[in-house]
């Protein structure tokens, strides 16, 4: 896209504001991973990668590690039509599984809006160090619960809370 999707305007405020207002409906301890100085300006603590910046996993693997906590809500920036019914739908399969993320019923997988274990952080240093990048590589090494397309509808949800913005066109789209 050549810029900080985060930061785009949607609906007269930056894109990050929606997810920051899903983990606001959560929990009092929101943090952003990401570039302090880039990110400051909403308030919360931003937390930077703690190695080099590989992408979603390096992400994850930062969040893991400042995580006071057994679990955490972990969602990109990018996806604005994002629920909080959602994340309540996935806290309902908890305790017990290192992951819950979604799975679509064509197979295809949603790992950037999920609730990951602490017990995942082993998975991810490891992969981070053998070039293992991909977040369904992580999926396939822990117990994961998957939510359905079937567990959406009876929550009154579809698939298009998952619609990311790519590109300038696909925040187009969006608008009111």
């Amino acid at each position: 896209m050549g810029t900080d999707k985060a930061l785009l305007s949607y609906r007269n405020a930056p894109l990050i504001r929606c997810a920051i207002h899903i983990c606001e409906s959560l929990t009092s301890d929101v943090r952003i991973i990401g570039e302090p100085a880039r990110y400051a300006c909403f308030g919360l603590p931003v937390i930077p990668d703690s190695g080099e910046s590989l992408g979603p996993l390096s992400g994850i693997h930062t969040a893991l590690q400042h995580s006071p906590t057994r679990y955490s809500a972990i969602t990109a920036c990018d996806m604005p039509l994002m629920s909080v019914e959602f994340f309540r739908l996935m806290l309902r399969k908890l305790p017990g599984p290192a992951a819950v993320v979604m799975r679509f019923n064509d197979g295809a997988i949603e790992p950037l809006c999920g609730i990951y274990s602490s017990s995942c952080l082993p998975v991810t240093e490891q992969n981070l160090s053998r070039g293992k990048l991909k977040i369904t590589e992580l999926l396939s090494q822990v117990a994961v619960e998957y939510i359905g397309e079937e567990d959406l509808h009876e929550c009154g949800l579809s698939r298009e809370i998952f619609t990311n913005v790519n590109t300038p066109d696909d925040l187009k789209h969006l608008q009111p």
